[in-house]
């Protein structure tokens, strides 16, 4: 099993990922294999910010990050 982070290519009507050499040799992949593909799409950081929940206060967030910086 190997992990790829990817951005997908348009290929005609149709999508495409490619498998980098080394993971594929990894993998002895050939023309022949069957393969099972899991596809997970990563959220851009600016879709996420301000999603997290906290029962701090920004202020008491900040003050512990200052912690040991003295």
């Amino acid at each position: 099993m190997i992990h790829i982070h990817a951005k997908p290519k348009k290929v005609g009507n149709s999508w495409a990922i490619l498998i980098p050499k080394e993971q594929a040799d990894e993998l002895n992949l050939n023309s022949e294999a069957n393969l099972s593909v899991d596809i997970d799409l990563i959220p851009k950081l600016n879709e996420i910010f301000g999603t997290w929940k906290s029962k701090k206060s920004t202020e008491q967030l900040m003050r512990e990050i200052d912690e040991g910086w003295d």
